[in-house]
């Protein structure tokens, strides 16, 4: 069998998600996952500090419970959404736990609401992508996490929700700045293989942006599902994972008290 990591998941800690850490682990042990990060959401701009707090502190004591129960690798992980509208809060989020794995993401554009919320039949697409992109490059050049996730998390709602078509290739250079800034910061890359099962067909990023990050020297790349469900714990990470092989990644990442571990894309 091969060896799969999921280092993008939600238990019910997570605003939007319904999975148990318990249930979680089930799925898991059933998938014979060699191990998984739970990365709930800390979106510095829909919380309070001390009801995060709160929850990381509970859900990192569930995570040292249940590491002496399982039979994989289980990660403590976080996902840091929008951590530069108060990087303070970040900053403090950051220092609360051990973190094996911080993710870091940007669900929308400074002062808006996340794309989940809107319509977006009729939204202006430069208005909204345009500084999508380049908040994500401003979050590299912070670079206090250890991953960006799902880069083009807009399309799971403009196409896999809406059904509307983006031409990206006009922000290709915006993206190619983020992959660099990326690559020279040591910051892995995301595959995020929820838009298999989104709408989209595809992971985030697609096939057409992974070889760019490749051909830019790129290799630093971690697999998630995203699940914020058991059922979809791991979905996607085979087909994913052999999308990557067939660019040219011989190896994904894991991350363990935050220093990252190769294993070979099988």
């Amino acid at each position: 069998m091969p060896t799969l990591y999921d280092l993008h998941t939600h238990t019910n800690r997570s605003f939007d998600a319904e999975a148990s850490l318990e249930a979680q682990c089930r799925r898991a042990t059933e998938l014979g996952l060699a191990g998984f990060a739970v990365t709930d959401h800390c979106d510095v701009n829909m919380h309070s500090l001390a009801c995060a707090r709160t929850v990381f502190a509970a859900g990192g004591a569930d995570i040292r419970r249940m590491r002496e129960q399982v039979p994989f690798a289980l990660f403590q992980g976080i996902e840091l959404g929008e951590p530069l509208e108060d990087p303070d809060y970040a900053g403090e989020m950051l220092s609360l736990l051990p973190y094996d794995y911080v993710i870091g993401s940007i669900h929308n554009t400074p002062g808006k609401p996340d794309f989940y919320f809107l319509d977006c039949r009729e939204i202006d697409l430069d208005e909204m992508l345009e500084p999508y992109f380049e908040e994500l490059i401003r979050l590299a050049e912070w670079g206090q996490t250890d991953s960006i996730a799902h880069l083009t998390y807009p399309l799971r709602y403009i196409t896999g929700k809406y059904n509307r078509k983006v031409e990206l290739s006009r922000y290709d250079a915006l993206i190619d700045q983020l992959f660099r800034t990326m690559i020279t910061r040591g910051i892995a890359l995301e595959v995020n293989a929820s838009g298999l099962r989104q709408g989209l067909n595809a992971p985030m990023p697609d096939e057409r942006f992974l070889r760019r990050y490749f051909a830019l020297g790129g290799r630093r790349i971690v697999l998630g599902s995203d699940a914020h469900t058991a059922r979809d714990l791991a979905a996607g990470i085979p087909e994913t994972a052999a999308l990557c092989r067939k660019i040219g990644f011989t190896t994904a990442l894991t991350f363990r008290q935050r220093r990252a571990a190769a294993y070979n894309l099988e």
